[in-house]
């Protein structure tokens, strides 16, 4: 977008960039809400008010082991409003004159995004390994709960919330609403930092927000090439559901230089090797999907973005 195109930054419009942020932690919340609630009224009828400790352990252990079941309910309730005021977004740029449909890729283009999003996802994760080297205790910490969630679901859980609707709905929230209502007050580059920076700092540990930075930036660059929320949202999904894979099929403990029994050079130089490898194979992909996809505009009052 031309810089004298740009919309004037206002508190309205930060707000815009918030909200939807807001709302996904809000349906979270009531959803939890309404289990604990649910919860202790069994807890009640089993132990009796008046054992309180009791009772409190009840409630906090089924919270827990069902943490991830209520993330993907929250997902679920939210996508839809999601999708609204994205379509709603849609409408506004119709009727202000700066919608622009592109032709939709072909699908083989699109199969492109797996291998880009499932190398990003390896070296990024690799990276993320070699970070937690030098993290202090406390961030480190930071990541527990999560895990812990993470792995208190069965695998069945774990890929629909993490491999499937987590992926749509934080692809809608930061590249569908945060990042494009962003880039027209800042434009491309400073919208793809903010978007990414807001999305690594969403997952709320030292961990995590890394790897959802580099993934914010990668997905981005699928966005802007394919002009389709479609294409981050496959990417998304390519490495959420390779990590699932991964994490389903090895320990749950994180690889750490004392549990792989090799000195801290030898674990320092694979996992440099691991990025090198794998971060080279996500350019070459990346280069390809560069050359082979060219958005094309098309009149947009014939068609619906998709």
């Amino acid at each position: 977008m031309d810089s004298k195109k740009r919309e004037r930054v206002t508190i309205g419009r930060i707000w815009g960039l918030i909200y939807p942020m807001l709302l996904y932690l809000g349906v979270t919340f009531a959803v939890e809400f309404i289990f604990m609630i649910a919860v202790a009224v069994l807890g009640i009828s089993r132990y009796g008010a008046t054992d309180q400790a009791q009772l409190y352990d009840f409630i906090m252990n089924a919270t827990m082991s069902q943490a991830l079941s209520m993330t993907l309910l929250a997902g679920l309730a939210t996508a839809p409003i999601l999708i609204f005021i994205y379509i709603r977004d849609n409408n506004k740029d119709r009727r202000n004159g700066t919608f622009v449909k592109y032709k939709l890729n072909n699908i083989l283009k699109y199969l492109l995004i797996i291998p880009f999003g499932v190398f990003n996802m390896l070296w990024a994760n690799y990276f993320v390994a070699l970070l937690q080297l030098v993290m202090p205790k406390f961030m480190l910490e930071s990541y527990t709960d999560t895990q812990q969630i993470i792995e208190g679901g069965g695998f069945l859980i774990q890929l629909l919330t993490a491999g499937i609707v987590a992926p749509i709905v934080e692809e809608l929230i930061f590249r569908g609403l945060v990042y494009r209502r962003t880039k027209k007050m800042t434009g491309t580059i400073a919208a793809a930092i903010l978007s990414a920076a807001l999305f690594g700092v969403f997952h709320g540990n030292w961990v995590q927000a890394p790897y959802a930075f580099i993934i914010g930036i990668v997905a981005v660059f699928v966005y802007e090439k394919f002009k389709s929320i479609v294409a981050p949202i496959m990417l998304h999904m390519s490495a959420n559901i390779l990590s699932v894979l991964i994490m389903t099929m090895t320990s749950s403990d994180t690889p750490t230089v004392d549990s792989l029994n090799i000195d801290t050079l030898s674990y320092v130089s694979s996992l440099i090797i691991f990025i090198f490898i794998t971060g080279v194979l996500a350019a070459v992909f990346g280069v390809i999907i560069w050359n082979k996809v060219n958005p094309v505009a098309i009149n947009a009052k014939k068609e619906n973005e998709i």
